[in-house]
């Protein structure tokens, strides 16, 4: 949350807080640098006169000051833009909490954990001090979400336009009446993050906090698994165990991930197998066969020709040599023709290739710009992007084992 004198944004609390703090940093930084420039510019026409009879134009410093902003503009806008459509991915979310906004206060709702519809209402604690929290942020009952966990949040409303908003986690999204906006929610640390209604909604639009409880994915695995127990006593259904774990489940597990190996394992050493004889036997022994196909019928076909010519020629000498000189100067024109017409297709091959070329120029140019936005969009070091896929794969995995194996 914000502290007292703080001047920029808050911690990220969340991966699209990190992002976006790192591209507030990085925007600040150009804007200051521009303004330093400027500021420098303006201070020195002041105690310059800048007039000079020889230097009348300057054709490459347009052109500088003409480049250079775009290219700034192309800095500022290329990261922005991108981020601004990572943050509508969701990316299989594991978890769905829907958050629901009412006059004056919000609803949350997890149903896709289990079979059950756990829901509960959240309303500003009237006295923070016996809460042992924050004036106008301290609510009754926190949403709860897991930490390195992929979640999805489904906002809307009941009755006006409300804004779930988490500043430190650059959280901020509408609830519309009969309309339903979802929102990742990845969060990098556990702690409270404490937000407020931000769409003016009514009389008391000040009174409808908002309170983020992140958990480890241990402690959110026991909660759903507790409260939707609960739910299911309720409802009167006995079927389900509710304590321990599933022998049925665990069974199933195991013989489903003994399955998935043994077919993972079978499927490479068949490809192995298949590759090897493919590349090694196959491939060599049918090139060797065709092309000695090839060659013997061209022997004997050529042998058989020659033949049959040699009985010509001594049967009839003149038809034989006049059919040879023919046979020869159809092999001549052809030649010649070769000869003329080669240039020709050598530049029609120049001209596919120049065309290639600038096609692959242009296609480089356009790998270039994505890359640069590709790495002038994160804002976060390697190490940090290892550690969020790590432990967010581990979570996921644990958090799926845990909900399998208990029912």
């Amino acid at each position: 949350m914000s502290l007292w004198g703080q001047m920029g944004l808050q911690e990220g609390g969340s991966v699209l807080g990190v992002e976006v703090g790192g591209l507030y940093d990085y925007g600040m930084f150009i804007i200051v640098l521009i303004f330093s420039f400027v500021g420098y510019l303006l201070l020195s026409s002041l105690v310059s006169s800048f007039s000079s009879r020889v230097c009348l134009e300057k054709q490459w410093l347009e052109v500088v000051w003409t480049i250079v902003p775009f290219f700034l503009l192309l800095a500022l806008g290329l990261p922005s833009i991108k981020l601004l459509y990572l943050m509508d991915e969701i990316n299989l979310p594991e978890s769905t909490v829907k958050v629901v906004g009412h006059q004056w206060y919000w609803s949350y709702e997890y149903s896709d954990s289990r079979g059950s519809n756990y829901s509960y209402d959240s309303y500003m604690v009237s006295n923070p001090l016996v809460a042992e929290g924050y004036r106008l942020l301290e609510v009754d009952n926190r949403c709860v979400v897991a930490n390195l966990l992929q979640m999805r949040g489904l906002v809307t409303s009941d009755d006006v336009i409300h804004s779930w908003a988490i500043p430190s986690s650059s959280i901020k999204i509408d609830g519309v009446p009969g309309r339903v906006n979802q929102v990742g929610l990845c969060f990098t640390r556990s702690g409270v993050f404490y937000g407020q209604c931000s769409e003016l909604c009514g009389v008391n639009h000040s009174f409808m906090p908002i309170s983020v409880e992140v958990v480890s994915i241990k402690v959110f695995s026991s909660w759903v698994v507790e409260n939707h127990d609960n739910v299911i006593k309720k409802g009167g259904d006995s079927n389900q165990n509710s304590k321990g774990w599933s022998l049925w489940g665990l069974i199933v597990g195991v013989a489903y991930w003994v399955g998935k190996g043994v077919y993972f394992v079978g499927k490479a050493v068949i490809m192995w197998h298949y590759y090897l004889l493919y590349y090694s036997f196959y491939v060599p022994g049918k090139f060797l066969v065709f092309s000695s196909w090839d060659l013997l019928q061209w022997v004997v076909s050529s042998g058989f020709a020659l033949g049959k010519w040699a009985m010509w020629f001594w049967g009839s000498p003149g038809e034989a040599s006049l059919f040879a000189l023919h046979f020869l100067a159809g092999k001549f024109v052809s030649g010649v023709w070769f000869v003329v017409t080669s240039p020709v297709k050598a530049a029609v091959w120049a001209v596919k290739g120049v065309w290639s070329g600038v096609v692959g120029f242009i296609s480089f140019c356009g790998l270039v710009f994505d890359s640069v936005g590709s790495s002038l969009s994160s804002f976060t070091d390697d190490s940090f992007k290892g550690f969020v896929v790590s432990n967010v794969s581990r979570n996921t995995k644990e958090f799926l084992w845990t909900l399998s194996h208990r029912y």
